[in-house]
Order: C-alpha cells, then structure tokens, then sequence
C-alpha cells in the first residue's frame, strides 16, 4: 500500500480554507488503495500530524494533541515521533495548502529536497502564480489579455504617499480594485470609486503584503473559471459561473454562502468564439508557466465578449473537484490522477543530469583565500 501524505493549514490567511480542503480531500480518498498521513503545518510553521484531524473544531484554537513531524532529506522518508519515532517511507505528497507558506512554491521545493514526488506545479510556477504583480507581467509579456493595472510597493508608498496616490490617477480612472499581491481567498481586496477610497484600500491592502496591485474595475462583467489538470500538456474541465455578485467575489460569498445551486452555474450560456479562446489560454497558460497538477484559471468575460484572465490558483480550493463532476471524473478519481501525474512528473525530472565531470576541484589553488589566514 502506498504511503501518501496530504499537507494542509499553514502560516497564512487561508489556513482555514485549507483544512477545509484537505478535510474534503481525505474523506474522499481510496483509502483502500492508499495509506495517507495528513501532516498539518500550523499556524507557526511546525509540521505535525493531529489525533483528531477530521474534526474541523480541532484547528480553531492552537493544536494541542499531536505528533511532530521530522523530514529526511534525500530519502523519500518521514519520522513521526511518539512515545516510538517511526520511519514511513513516503510514495507521494498531495498540496492542499493554500497561500503563502504552501501554494507559493514552498512546499514543492522542501518535497524536492526530500525527493518525494507532489501534486503541485514546482517551486517557480508557484511562486510566480502566487505573485499577481509578476503574473500580470508575464501574461502582459505572452500577448495574454488582462485588463489594466499598476503596482505599488509599501516602501514607495510610505515615502511619498501624494505622488503615489496622484500617479495611480493619473494611469487609470476610477473605480479601481486594491489587492495585496501575494494573497487569496479574496482576503484584503477592496474596490475603490475616489481618491479617498483608494487610501483606504491602500492601508488594507498594505496590512497583508508588502507589495500591492491596483487594477481597472470592469463593470457589468461574468467571472468564468476552469481547471487544468496534466503535466506541460494538459486536460480541461467544465467551465463555471459565480453569480449573484457584482464587483468581485469576497470571503463570504465564496466560502460561507452554503447554497452552492444559487451562487454557480455549470457550463454557462456563453459565445462559441469565447469559450474557445478561454480553452486557448487555459492551455497556453498552463505551458507557459510550467504548470502541473491540477489548477484553477479565472477569467472575466466583459458585455463586448472580450476575454480577459484575472489569475491562476495552482492549489485552488476543494482542489476544483466539482468542476470535473460534468467530465464523469469524481473526487476520488482526480485525488489518483493527481498522484499518478506526480510520481510521472518526479521520473521524468530524474532523468535530467545532476553531476558533471570537471577538473575545477583539483586545478583550484585557493590563493584568494590567503589574504587573511596567519
């Protein structure tokens, strides 16, 4: 039976959302087939595996009954340390961390050096993606639509808060919406019609990053979203509609509006020529960026049917199971591909040269490094 371990919580804003995800992901995993190990990162960035890990009322508060989780580089192993440290050697580890600390490229970096295969995209598809400010640059630099935008950085900002504010004006008319750059879950995004609001978007927006960006509102426009799952090539699902909306989707109405039938609609009333362009890009984004596993790309889709990507969510929430309900593919079939497309992904990158041969050793004199020796 394999061994495979499903990472979730973390040092970040949506580390609720990511219990709640991984709490999905292994009630529905073939545990028949698999023997998982979820390891939850806390709120201080400790790795431990908690008793009572499906009881969400567990994470609420601080983690008090669980175990510590030790990483063994190099050797697809990890040690869970009780009253008896035991050893699991480890087939794969499934992403459901969201945010910073995870979703970022983190995780996938430390499971590279454990060599142990993940369900993610890698360290630089995730960084960037996570990154709205760099993902805007390079949809910008590819030719991919996306709609008008500037950033700011808090350093700059608090030098000369004015000219700032003045320039913002100056590039793009009212109203705009504020973003922290390295966040999601729509958490300190703000929509701002006047110079005032701007400020005060500003601040909120600076409370959670360093970095902000500040992009032209589109009025009177559908959000369309669609997942990608593969390896460089890849398979697409249903495309969906949020509704009952009007700017953009906040906290609450993405995760804490319980009826699902009127907040979504599956595969929406849309022009032929739009849903194939929205399918193009998928596809053309998910190569670009190096992508793998499965992910989430968000469109906006203006009364002029022009077509513009808002971001990509390279660990989207409930990992984007329902959007592949409508291609028969359930729950616990994409957690399997996940998992097959991750241990591919590992072989494929082990066939890459990681030694070469040189001289450089034995020819190197050191004499540099006398300057300061007695």
């Amino acid at each position: 039976m394999q061994n495979i371990l499903v990472f979730y919580g973390g040092k970040s804003v949506e580390h609720d959302i990511s219990v709640i995800t991984a709490i999905q992901t292994l009630k529905n995993i073939n545990t028949e087939k698999y023997n998982v190990i979820p390891i939850y990162q806390t709120r201080e960035n400790e790795f431990v595996v908690v008793n009572d890990y499906l009881n969400p009322k567990v994470y609420c508060d601080k983690v008090k009954n669980y175990k510590k989780v030790e990483f063994v580089f190099g050797k697809s192993e990890i040690k869970i340390k009780g009253l008896i440290k035991k050893t699991y050697k480890i087939d794969c580890a499934i992403n459901c961390l969201h945010g910073l600390n995870g979703e970022d490229g983190t995780l996938s970096a430390l499971m590279n050096l454990c060599n142990i295969p993940i369900s993610s995209s890698g360290l630089l598809g995730s960084s960037v993606c996570m990154d709205k400010i760099l993902m805007k640059d390079i949809f910008r630099a590819n030719n991919i639509p996306c709609v008008e935008y500037t950033y700011l950085t808090n350093n700059d900002y608090e030098k000369s808060k004015k000219d700032c504010l003045n320039n913002i004006e100056n590039k793009m008319k009212f109203p705009v919406i504020v973003k922290p750059s390295n966040l999601g879950s729509s958490i300190g995004i703000t929509k701002a019609n006047n110079m005032q609001e701007l400020e005060d978007a500003l601040d909120i927006a600076f409370c959670y990053d360093k970095r902000v960006i500040i992009e032209k509102c589109l009025e009177n426009f559908k959000e369309i979203n669609i997942s990608c799952l593969g390896n460089e090539d890849c398979d697409l699902s249903s495309l969906e509609q949020p509704i009952n909306w009007q700017d953009f989707l906040n906290f609450e109405n993405k995760y804490q509006n319980n009826n699902e039938t009127k907040t979504k609609i599956l595969n929406p009333n849309l022009n032929n020529n739009v849903i194939e362009k929205i399918k193009n890009l998928s596809k053309q984004m998910f190569k670009i960026f190096d992508l793998s596993g499965v992910v989430r790309i968000d469109f906006m889709v203006d009364e002029q049917n022009n077509v513009f990507v808002n971001e990509i969510n390279t660990v989207p929430g409930s990992l984007a199971f329902y959007l592949w309900k409508d291609k028969n593919i359930e729950f616990f079939e994409l957690i399997d591909k996940l998992i097959v497309l991750a241990k591919e992904k590992h072989e494929q990158n082990k066939l890459h040269k990681y030694n070469f041969s040189s001289t450089v050793l034995q020819d190197y004199k050191g004499n540099q490094l006398n300057k300061y020796s007695k």
